[in-house]
């Protein structure tokens, strides 16, 4: 049943609104003034308000400005009721996110036809982003191309591999994961075109289903999956073992099956594969499981491919020794005060002008030259320096961004915040220093939240509160990162947000991700949130996420502040 609060001083006025909304079999709940009405939405779920403006203590206004910092109410169709009808009256209410007004004295027909209109638009609203959302859902979860899951196959409880690792016992301790990547693939694109390319990856996609089947059928269990992670890379995780041995010589079968050519368009296309495989347990997560299989995979194509490899520890030049390397780089570059914040232009996608910059910090290694924005924090977290190289992003964007303006230039600055800064009890201590400091208006810059980071949030509320008060000290709200398989969408609509942005792994190939980029936007319009699309490298790239009605987009370029400055025309 359809729930509907008034908010009304006067009892006579209240009671005949109620009365007529009750003979409709609508559920109704009163409040004498505007202190209990804000108490009673907050404490109930309700599908319309209904709110006189001139009340005494707490006017309307009040109240739908109070409910609209609530992520409970902040989406609540309202109405306001008024005897004044003046135009600024009505944008007043209009700007604080009313959806309809009523002028005193009303007819009960003029009351019913507001409310039916309203609530048949959120009815409709609500439809629309359930048909985005199944359909982003199906995006999500499946590659277009081949039919077969992507990442999120393998993750969670019904995630092919913990459904194979809750099947382990005894004697079939082993479950076997394999990372198959094509060798050369992208020579068969040159020499045959991407039509025949993918066509192979099709073919290629069906045999490896085929071959699952086999090595279930032999082991007896139906468990285990096959999905397309990108490019030409598969995973494939088997039915528990009782030893590995087995494991490698399924691998070696699987390579006979990829050896036998594919015949497309009539003509006959020679493939290979290197296998890299690990095993649960030896490797305890989904991560370490794609990071051993990884680096096996990465050994078997050094020896020439067409080969599968068990990883086996250590492996000479394994990611692992590297990382411990450049993160004791780091750790003399942070001491030496090396490291450089440079800044990625925002362009308004519509006027093509600069609007915003994005800071990501730059690092050339002595030993292997530039280190990419993501890695330097990945190692910074394993440094021990997370919080301290966080800190200081923010505060050093913060200061530039002021210095710009000081020479006229003025950019909103977005600095990403990371899991560690988030989950800080001090976050807001954190801001509010960076900014006084600088003595930089909030409104000039913006946070960007990981997706990651709100979708392995086990209190929402938390998450909830903490954005709330980020958007109290008044910098802009923007969860970062966004892409496939993403759960913290089902929590869009309780954060108190201002922008997505749209994660480069989709725009990197944003002509073939045009449906997902989208059913992206189309949730983030439903929602009234802008969108940014991050790490666009290219003209063409900019016109397909012009054509989806993308607001801006974050060139993948990064500059030096005097380079900033040049581009304004400034020394």
């Amino acid at each position: 049943m359809v729930k509907i609060l008034v908010v009304e001083d006067s009892e006579e006025i209240r009671g005949n609104i109620m009365d007529l909304l009750e003979a409709e079999d609508f559920e109704v709940v009163g409040a004498e003034n505007g202190s209990v009405g804000v108490q009673i939405a907050q404490r109930q779920k309700f599908d319309l308000i209904i709110c006189d403006i001139m009340m005494p203590e707490m006017d309307g206004y009040d109240v739908i400005s109070q409910l609209r910092q609530n992520p409970d109410t902040v989406d609540t169709p309202f109405i306001f009721l008024t005897a004044k009808a003046e135009r600024d009256d009505l944008r007043q209410g209009m700007n604080l996110g009313a959806d309809d007004y009523l002028t005193k004295p009303f007819t009960s027909k003029e009351l019913m036809a507001a409310v039916e209109a309203r609530l048949k638009r959120v009815a409709h609203q609500r439809e629309k982003l359930e048909r985005v959302t199944e359909q982003l859902e199906q995006l999500e979860n499946f590659d277009s191309l081949t039919g077969l899951p992507n990442q999120s196959g393998l993750e969670g409880e019904e995630g092919y591999l913990e459904r194979a690792i809750s099947a382990t016992d005894a004697r079939n301790r082993f479950v076997p994961f394999l990372l198959l990547g094509l060798d050369r693939f992208s020579r068969i694109n040159d020499v045959f075109g991407y039509a025949s390319g993918d066509e192979v990856l099709q073919k290629l996609a069906q045999r490896l289903q085929d071959f699952l089947k086999t090595v279930q059928f032999a082991s007896g269990l139906e468990l285990g999956g096959v999905v397309r992670l990108s490019g030409d890379e598969f995973a494939l995780v088997l039915p528990p073992t009782s030893k590995e041995d087995t494991a490698q010589e399924s691998g070696q079968h699987l390579l006979g099956i990829i050896s036998q050519p594919f015949s497309i368009q009539g003509k006959s296309i020679p493939v290979t594969g290197s296998i890299g495989i690990a095993f649960y347990p030896v490797a305890s997560t989904l991560e370490e499981l794609r990071r051993q299989a990884g680096v096996a995979m990465g050994d078997a194509k050094r020896k020439g491919g067409d080969r599968a490899q068990i990883y086996t520890r250590p492996l000479v030049g394994s990611d692992s020794a590297k990382d411990l390397q450049l993160a004791a780089d780091l750790h003399r570059a942070w001491e030496r005060r090396i490291l450089q914040v440079f800044y990625q232009p925002r362009i308004d996608i519509r006027n093509r002008k600069i609007t915003g910059v994005g800071a990501v910090i730059h690092w050339e290694n002595p030993r292997i030259g530039s280190v990419s924005h993501p890695k330097i924090l990945s190692l910074a977290e394993e440094a021990g320096l997370g919080v301290a190289v966080g800190e200081w992003l923010l505060e050093t964007a913060c200061r530039q961004a002021k210095t710009w303006q000081d020479i006229g230039i003025f950019l909103r600055v977005a600095v990403g915040i990371s899991e560690t800064i988030f989950n800080d009890a001090n976050l807001d201590e954190i801001v509010a220093s960076a900014l006084v400091n600088a003595k930089l208006e909030p409104r000039y810059l913006e946070l960007e939240i990981p997706a990651s980071t709100i979708a392995k949030a086990k209190n929402l509320n938390a998450i909830a509160s903490k954005m709330m008060i980020l958007k109290r000290i008044g910098a802009i709200n923007t969860i970062s990162q966004f892409g496939i398989a993403d759960s913290a969408l089902n929590y869009l609509s309780q954060l108190k947000l201002d922008n997505l942005k749209i994660d480069a792994s989709l725009t990197v190939a944003a002509a073939q991700n045009a449906p997902i980029i989208s059913a992206l936007v189309q949730v983030a319009r439903n929602l009234k949130l802008r969108t940014i699309a991050d790490g666009v490298a290219t003209e063409d790239a900019a016109g397909v996420l012009r054509k989806q009605k993308c607001d801006e987009i974050q060139q993948n370029n990064a500059l030096s502040p005097p380079e900033i400055n040049r581009l304004f025309g400034k020394r």
